[in-house]
């Protein structure tokens, strides 16, 4: 009966090991870069796979399935590239002086009054 045991709580052990090493950071990787492609704003300027550097001038989000639409000003030059393209948020957008007030606020704990 050990020998059983044993036979089927080392691959196991093995398999949990792989998670943890590889797939794991992978997942958690993907879930920061999904994360932050949802928190995007008009304003931002953003690094493309491609290695422009851009602002987004408007987002599209499809009413049925598909991805992403981005309109991304490169200097002058407006282009239409999918939200995958994105690779990271290089500058934030300007916010309005009430919301950089909430957001202050928020960011002590007050509430808001």
């Amino acid at each position: 009966m050990s020998i059983l045991l044993l036979a089927i709580a080392y691959p196991a052990v093995i398999a949990l090991l792989f998670w943890l090493a590889f797939l794991r950071p992978v997942q958690q990787q993907q879930k920061k870069q999904r994360e932050e492609l949802a928190s995007l704003r008009v304003g931002d300027e953003v690094l493309t796979q491609a290695g422009f550097i851009a602002t987004i001038k408007e987002i599209r989000v499809p009413e049925e399935r598909g991805p992403t639409e981005i309109l991304l000003d490169l200097g002058g030059i407006e282009v239409r590239a999918s939200a995958s393209a994105i690779v990271q948020r290089l500058n934030p957008a300007q916010q309005a002086p009430a919301e950089r007030k909430a957001a202050v606020k928020e960011a002590r704990g007050t509430p808001n009054a």
